[in-house]
C-alpha cells in the first residue's frame, strides 16, 4: 500500500515523516534555546547596568563626604575672602608693632583687628607663583570647615598677585614656644599642672584630626610655635593644611641639624612618608620640650648640636628623672608621674611608625596622669629609683 510498509500487520510510518518530526523539534529547541539565552543575557545587562549606577551612587556620596563632612567634627561657619588693601588696614600696612611673636621662616604673623571689633591674626606666607588662587581658597575652605575647641579656626583668607595670606582667629596667650623659651625675667612661667593641661588639649586636637574627619588629616607640623595657648592655658593648635603651602626646604629646614630628633618623624626625613604616625612623633619630641624646657636640639660647647634625646636619654636610664623637668616648674610632681610621662615620651617617638600609639591612646594616658597627679601632693623631693621607661629602640607595648 502507498506510503505504508506493513510488518508483522502493524503499520509503520515512513522514515521522511521521522525527518520532518526531528527537524520540527530541532527548530523548536532552537527557538526555545535563543529566548533563554537572550532571556539570559538581557538580565545580565540589566545587572550590570543596575551595579554600575549603584557605584556611581556611592562614589558620590562619597565624595561629599570628603567635601563637606556632614559629621560634628565639621561645621560650616562663615570664611572671608579679604582684599590685600582690608588686611593692610586691620594690621597698619602689617607693622612692627603689629607683628606676634613666632616663627617667621613663612612670612610672619601679625595681628589685627576686623571692623566689627574682633581681633585676629594674619599669617604672612612666603610669595609663591606656583599655587593658583582657586587651589588656595579651596584649601583654605576646607581646613575653616575644621572646627574643634583645640584648633585655630580659619576666618578667612587672601590671594593676591601670589601673595597669600590665612586670617585666624586670635588667641589670647600667644604661642607656647614663647611661654617655654622666651619668658621675659620675673615673668610668670607654666607650672607641671599647666604643661599637663598644654600637652592634653593638643592631643585633643590631633586625635581629632586623625580619628574624627574622614579623610583623616595629617598636620604635618606639630611644634611649639603652632601651638597657641588660650587664657586658662588650654592648646589650640594653628598651621592645619598649611604645610602644602610652605616649601620642602623650609620644612626640611625644622629638622634642626641631627635631622632624625627634630620634630619631623624619620620616616618623612630620609623617605619622604607621611602618615598619621608622623604626627604622634612630632607630638613624642614637643611633650618633652614642653616638660624640660629644652628645644629639640641646643648648641652646646666642644660637642656642637645636641638632641634634646641625646640629653634625656642618659637621665632616664639613670632614673634621675627629677633632673629631666624645667628648673622653672615650682610643683614638683611625683617621680612616678615624670616616669610615665617620659614612657608616653619615648613610645610615641619609636622609630618603626606601625609601633607608636595612636593619639586616641595618647588623650587617655594623659587624661589618667592629669587625674593622678590632680590627687596627689606636689612635692620637691628627691628621686627614687624606678623601672626604665621605653627607649626609642624598643617595641611599644602600649598600643
Amino acid at each position: 500500500m502507498d506510503g505504508v510498509r506493513r510488518s508483522g500487520g502493524v503499520a509503520q510510518p515512513k522514515a521522511s515523516e521521522n525527518k520532518c518530526e526531528n527537524k520540527q523539534c530541532h527548530k523548536e529547541y532552537l527557538v526555545i534555546l535563543a529566548v533563554v539565552s537572550g532571556l539570559i543575557l538581557f538580565i545580565t545587562l540589566v545587572v550590570v547596568i543596575w551595579l554600575l549606577v549603584c557605584k556611581r551612587s556611592k562614589k558620590r556620596k562619597r565624595s561629599r563626604k570628603v567635601s563637606s563632612p556632614s559629621s560634628a567634627a565639621l561645621v560650616p561657619p562663615p570664611w572671608k575672602v579679604f582684599t590685600s588693601e582690608e588686611l593692610r588696614s586691620i594690621t597698619k600696612n602689617f607693622s612692627e608693632g603689629n607683628r606676634l611673636l613666632g616663627d617667621a621662616k613663612t612670612g610672619g604673623t601679625y595681628s589685627g583687628i576686623l571692623p566689627d571689633g574682633s581681633r585676629v591674626a594674619i599669617k604672612r606666607l612666603k610669595r609663591s607663583s606656583l599655587q593658583r588662587k582657586k587651589e588656595f581658597y579651596s584649601e583654605i575652605g576646607r581646613v575653616a570647615r575644621l572646627h574643634h575647641p583645640n584648633l585655630v579656626a580659619v576666618k578667612g583668607c587672601c590671594y593676591d598677585h601670589g601673595d597669600r595670606y590665612i586670617v585666624y582667629e586670635f588667641v589670647a596667650n600667644g604661642p607656647l614656644d614663647r611661654w617655654l623659651h622666651h619668658i621675659p625675667r620675673g615673668g610668670r612661667s607654666l607650672d607641671w599642672a599647666m604643661r599637663m593641661r598644654v600637652a592634653t588639649t593638643l592631643a585633643q586636637g590631633i586625635a581629632f584630626l586623625h580619628d574624627k574627619v574622614k579623610p583623616h588629616v595629617v598636620h604635618r607640623d606639630i611644634r611649639a610655635s603652632n601651638v597657641l595657648l588660650d587664657e586658662e592655658f588650654g592648646s589650640h593648635l594653628m598651621g592645619v593644611g598649611l604645610s602644602k603651602f610652605v616649601p620642602w626646604e623650609v620644612m626640611h629646614e625644622r629638622t634642626v641639624m641631627a635631622g632624625t630628633y627634630g620634630y619631623l618623624a624619620p620616616e618623612f626625613v630620609y623617605r619622604n612618608e607621611l602618615t598619621t604616625k608622623s604626627d604622634v612623633y612630632s607630638f613624642g619630641v614637643l611633650l618633652l620640650e614642653i616638660v624640660s624646657g629644652r628645644r629639640p636640639a641646643k648648641a652646646v660647647e666642644s660637642v656642637g648640636w645636641q638632641t634634646i634625646f641625646e640629653w634625656a636619654t642618659p637621665l632616664v636610664q639613670s632614673h634621675r628623672y627629677l633632673e629631666l623637668l624645667d628648673p622653672l616648674i615650682m610643683d614638683i610632681p611625683e617621680v612616678g608621674v615624670i616616669q610615665k610621662v617620659m614612657d608616653l615620651v619615648y613610645s610615641c617617638t619609636q622609630h618603626v611608625p606601625s609601633v607608636r600609639p595612636r593619639m586616641s591612646h595618647v588623650v587617655h594616658q594623659l587624661q589618667q596622669l592629669g587625674l593622678k597627679a590632680a590627687s596627689e601632693q606636689p612635692r620637691s623631693g628627691t628621686s627614687t629609683s624606678a623601672a626604665s621607661p621605653m627607649l626609642p629602640l624598643e617595641v611599644d607595648t602600649l598600643r
